[in-house]
């Protein structure tokens, strides 16, 4: 006897998650690229539910729940007025608790700044952040920050991707010479929450922003 439950159709924000989710296993060297192209197509492809879920059936799945966003307190005293990351043919990475100044800019020449705001020090005064990439990459991830960032982004024959809350509101005003802005992030899930703008020129090259869970991590 067959079975009288209907399929349910996927939702275009369903295949999104699901697409993120292989993006990532990609990135952890968990898929190879072949992999993950053939599953990201498969995902765009799907009609119904049930045809998401064998897809990412052998990655972790996305977290069921978010630790709650910070707290944003009074002025810091001791934040500065400005920091930076330098990284030339090596790497930065500026991650854990840390106190970046009101401006923090981050230079990448033939080589990659990776910017975790997630546990940093910030107040009411919001953050700017200045991201230079040239034939480098930047990965900026300002989940859970609380406040208004704004982020002037130079790529030039380099990359930079910024990856926001669900609720972010946010905001893109950059251009593109044979490269291009990639506004990846749509619109706000839930109530919006804090805004994020990026700026700036990318010239064979790109920036993208994307929304990602802050996922619950053991320990914090």
């Amino acid at each position: 006897m067959s079975d009288p439950t209907p399929a349910v159709r996927a939702s275009d924000a369903e295949r999104e998650q699901v697409a993120d989710l292989v993006r990532r296993a990609v990135g952890d060297g968990r898929l190879t690229m072949v992999e993950g192209d053939e599953r990201q197509r498969a995902a765009y492809a799907a009609t119904f539910r049930h045809e998401l879920a064998p897809i990412t059936a052998d990655l972790e799945p996305e977290p069921t729940a978010q630790p709650s966003r910070p707290a944003v307190g009074k002025e810091i005293a001791t934040r500065p007025d400005a920091t930076g990351s330098v990284a030339v043919m090596s790497g930065a990475d500026r991650s854990g608790t840390w106190t970046p100044g009101l401006t923090h800019r981050a230079v990448s020449v033939m080589g990659g700044t990776s910017l975790d705001l997630r546990h940093a020090n910030l107040d009411s005064r919001g953050l700017t952040l200045q991201v230079v990439s040239v034939m480098g990459g930047a990965n900026v991830d300002l989940r859970g920050v609380g406040v208004d960032v704004t982020v002037q982004a130079f790529a030039l024959m380099g990359g930079c991707e910024v990856v926001v809350d669900p609720d972010a509101v946010v905001e893109v005003t950059g251009v593109g010479f044979m490269g291009g802005f990639a506004d990846q992030a749509g619109a706000p899930s839930g109530t919006p929450g804090p805004r994020v703008k990026v700026s700036g020129f990318a010239m064979m090259g790109g920036v993208s922003v994307t929304r990602r869970p802050l996922a619950v991590e053991s320990g914090q």
